[in-house]
């Protein structure tokens, strides 16, 4: 048995008990007992349909205040993509940290949002270059991010059930409205690295296409 529910049987016992007592001592003495029964027994009943709320509430809490977090995550991350592909259209070049994306005035992004998911609040970067395998990846150009957590999300972005899965990234149509033949001349078409490593996806599409071109010869 749970402390939680020893704690809301205890007071229950205690008023079973009272009410128990109190009709045996006026059943004869006071014609008023059957009444006063009564309303100790919807209070009961009250005390104990109040038990049962608080504990679906305590399970259902966590759950609604994830969902909320969830929201806030595609808010905050798209907010910032979003920043990111403007800076890029009004400076020429991708920015190296959120801090200038920030600075920029007119302002852009109402302001350098933390990741909602993990405790210390800090993004995993996108690069549009390959990052250093030192882990130093300060001073490369920034195209999008994605949560640092690597928990299990309760609804699907994308198809990705992973936070570290849902990435925002500049160069997303579907998130800023540009599209590809938008970009100006001598951005990346296509996000290539993140800060967690992974292949080009530049070179996917070109070893892909030549696979289908060497089949279409043979």
């Amino acid at each position: 048995m749970s402390i939680r529910t020893h704690t809301i049987q205890r007071p229950l016992l205690y008023i079973q008990e009272m009410i128990l007592f109190r009709r045996l001592i006026a059943t004869n003495s006071d014609p008023h007992a059957k009444s006063r029964g009564y309303t100790l027994s919807v209070l009961l009943i009250m005390i104990v349909a109040l038990g049962v709320f608080m504990q679906r509430a305590h399970l259902w809490a966590p759950t609604q205040i994830n969902r909320e977090r969830e929201a806030e995550l595609i808010y905050r991350g798209e907010h910032l993509a979003r920043g990111i592909a403007i800076y890029r259209q009004k400076t020429g070049r991708y920015p190296i940290s959120l801090t200038e994306v920030a600075a920029l005035r007119p302002r852009i992004i109402r302001q350098a949002y933390k990741d909602p998911m993990s405790e210390k609040g800090e993004w995993m970067f996108i690069y549009n270059v390959p990052t250093s395998t030192s882990g130093n990846n300060e001073g490369l150009p920034i195209i999008g991010l994605h949560s640092s957590s690597n928990r299990d999300s309760i609804k699907l972005y994308r198809n990705k059930s992973l936070y570290s899965e849902w990435e925002f990234s500049a160069l997303d149509p579907l998130i800023t409205g540009i599209r590809q033949d938008q970009v100006p001349q001598g951005a990346a078409q296509i996000p290539t690295m993140s800060q967690q490593g992974g292949q080009d996806s530049t070179n996917q599409s070109s070893g892909n296409s030549n696979s289908q071109s060497e089949s279409g010869n043979r």
